[in-house]
């Protein structure tokens, strides 16, 4: 029992450690989608701008079907990281949570075990006595 008490307790540490990385990337991906997003938008204003011409409309048009890929690429890492972080962070609980429970029944145990043992002893010392 102990021996599945301290499994559970490293497989808990285990996810949330994992569910913490994931939540540290995901902030990762949404900065970086977040300036990707920006430098889209100054793309933008520069070819509004009555400076674009064609050779700027064209660097600005490839810049921005680069830009796009990029957001998307990391718009869908980070819709696989969020359910992987979701799946992470409730493994965690789930361990977490028999964790407890296994150290509950590993209590319990050994409380009647110990409460066995009085009970005995109070038995022989009660047939110990001379009547």
């Amino acid at each position: 029992m102990k021996k599945r008490l301290d499994a559970l307790a490293r497989f808990g540490r285990l996810q949330t450690k994992m569910h913490d990385l994931g939540r540290w990337r995901l902030s990762a991906i949404e900065r970086e989608e977040a300036g990707l997003s920006d430098d889209l938008m100054g793309v933008f204003e520069a070819l509004e701008s009555d400076a674009a011409s064609g050779a700027l409309a064209k660097f600005g048009a490839r810049h921005i079907r680069t830009l796009q890929k990029r957001l998307d690429s990391l718009q869908r890492e980070s819709d696989q990281l969020r359910r992987r972080v979701l799946a992470h962070g409730v493994r965690a609980k789930l361990a977490e949570q028999a964790a407890e429970s296994a150290g509950r029944l590993e209590r319990e145990k050994k409380e009647r075990s110990e409460l066995a043992d009085l009970i005995e002893r109070a038995i022989a010392l009660s047939d110990a006595r001379p009547r």
